[in-house]
């Protein structure tokens, strides 16, 4: 029986061009797959059904002043001399619109150091030093004749290689789109140029999102700026290192199951995935159509918070697009984490996988948070166990559908281990399919009862620090294919549910490897967690650079 049900599962792959090696692999995924499914069947029996979706956000009170009022240290941060690339948004959004520098001067400095460190980092897939320069000649001429368009005009910033930028090339990272110059503008790429920002140029990733290394490339690996020899996570790895050695304050990454905060981490710096539908995804390429986010990257919450209004809004065009209000997350900003309850749930951080250096940093992170007024309680989540095998199933059966035509009809043109993947996905059915997602609403009930006990969640981001390049692209330390404590669960968390998260720089492995804190919040709560991580890192903000830096 085994046998006639493998041999059905391959039978689903007919028309797609694969080696033998590649049919040894996909073979093994497929085993794989029939044992999450004996696992998730059972869970997700007692679930009658899917419920009403998530309701439509809803405005947060304002926030209670806090008793002890906290001061920001920026400049300890942000006033390293003359260097324009060490400013944040902030500072350097107001020299701009002051013109006390021009955005061209900006962009010159963007450029001279990404020339510099790119052959170490290899962070860039295309450069656009002309039509940058042409960008900030037009916004410096724009804010001459008083007009200012907001925060980000006349700012150099970045994008993943994932959004379709007119006359520019995009290429998902794949071979197969090498060249593919798109004639229109992703929706991200149509509100940053609104806002008058500056696109210096587009950032390296995994083939079309799909891992969490940033070695998935057909142009080569991404290199960490702490450690040339570390990864720098993935998918949007390049947008992280980016922002980590100062190309661009700002940059946005898309994020399927931890795509923005695992290279956040990593890279030493604040990365924050909104709500599902803050952001549109139109004019992007999908992975996972279900759990494709937006976020953004940069160097401190508020620079963050201004590139989320910047970023958000409504959009027909992505049928996730939620309604909502002109975005106002940086106006209404306050460093606050008094009297907010943060669960913390313990099996994950005993889970063996969990390095040491990890624990610590996460331990004096909790008790910054406590010492600020928030409320640490322990939370019981069993459900949690199952969210990475739930996660993983679900994107790979919704990439390997996005995928199919030209999985049957350029598959060598992959990268070998996307190629696996995305085959392996084709051989799960549709009742499969559903099963799954019964025990994706199991893990969705879970979460609903338990934010009426906590107000956000707390967690290391990862159990360990940037693993070496030469790990491959499994050497996150992952656990997928069963029911665990692992960490992967709770980073997985947040882009199978839609959940608002951030990754916070709180600390260093022995080896001076940058660690983060995880902050998740309930469905819309993306200003809750953008107060609680600014009144963190208004407490521990350091002055450290990446050695590459």
């Amino acid at each position: 029986m085994a046998a006639e049900r493998l041999a059905s599962r391959l039978a689903l792959l007919e028309g797609v061009q694969l080696s033998e090696a590649d049919l040894d692999s996909i073979v093994a995924e497929i085993e794989a797959y029939d044992q999450v499914l004996a696992v998730l069947e059972p869970f997700a029996e007692d679930v009658s059904w899917l419920d009403l979706p998530v309701p439509p956000p809803t405005p947060e009170p304002a926030p209670a002043p806090p008793e002890a009022e906290i001061q920001n240290p920026k400049s300890k941060i942000q006033n390293r001399g003359a260097d324009l690339c060490a400013l944040g948004l902030v500072d350097l959004s107001r020299l701009i619109a002051a013109r006390t520098i021009s955005s061209l001067d900006a962009v010159e400095a963007v450029l001279a150091r990404l020339e510099r460190l790119e052959p170490r980092l290899n962070a860039f897939i295309t450069v656009l030093p002309e039509q940058a320069r042409a960008a900030a000649r037009q916004a410096d001429a724009e804010l001459a004749r008083g007009q200012q368009r907001g925060p980000l005009h006349g700012v150099p910033l970045t994008i993943k290689d994932m959004f379709c930028t007119a006359g520019v090339r995009t290429t998902g990272g794949s071979k197969l789109l090498a060249d593919w110059v798109p004639e229109t503008d992703a929706a991200l790429v149509e509100r940053l140029q609104a806002a008058g920002a500056v696109l210096v140029g587009k950032t390296n990733q995994d083939e079309f999102g799909h891992g969490g290394t940033s070695t998935l490339s057909h142009f080569g690996p991404v290199h960490n700026p702490w450690h040339e020899e570390r990864i720098a996570g993935g998918s949007s790895g390049g947008s992280a290192a980016a922002v980590a050695v100062g190309i661009g304050p700002l940059s946005y990454g898309t994020e399927t199951g931890s795509s923005v905060r695992r290279p956040a981490a990593y890279c030493g710096i604040f990365g924050f995935k909104p709500t599902f539908g803050l952001i549109s995804r139109y004019g992007s390429f999908r992975g996972a159509w279900s759990m494709d986010h937006v976020g953004v990257f940069a160097r401190s919450v508020e620079d963050a918070a201004l590139g989320l209004d910047a970023a958000a809004g409504y959009d027909p065009r992505d049928p996730a697009s939620v309604y909502q209000g002109e975005p106002t997350y940086a106006a209404r900003l306050e460093p606050r984490a008094r009297g907010l309850r943060v669960g913390v749930v313990r099996a994950f951080l005993e889970d063996s996988g969990v390095d040491l250096s990890v624990r610590g940093a996460f331990e004096a992170a909790l008790a910054v948070l406590a010492g600020l007024g928030a409320e640490v309680r322990d939370l019981e989540l069993p459900e949690l166990r199952y969210v990475a095998m739930t996660s993983l199933m679900t994107s790979s059966a919704e990439a390997a559908g996005n995928n199919l035509r030209w999985l049957r009809e350029r598959a060598d043109e992959y990268v070998a281990e996307v190629r696996r993947r995305l085959a392996a996905g084709l051989a799960i059915t549709a009742t499969e399919y559903l099963t799954v997602q019964r025990a994706r609403h199991r893990i969705r009930q879970a979460l609903r009862r338990a934010f009426e006990q906590v107000d956000l969640i707390a967690a290391p981001t990862t159990n360990r620090a940037a693993p070496p390049i030469a790990d491959g692209p499994r050497g996150n330390g992952d656990q997928t294919y069963r029911p665990s404590s692992n960490q992967s669960n709770l980073l997985r968390l947040p882009s199978m549910l839609g959940l608002p998260a951030c990754s916070t720089p709180c600390g260093a492995d022995p080896a001076g490897l940058p660690l983060g804190l995880q902050l998740i919040g309930p469905w819309f709560a993306d200003q809750r967690v953008l107060d609680a991580a600014c009144a963190y890192e208004w407490s521990v903000v350091s002055g450290q650079w990446p050695v590459v830096g």
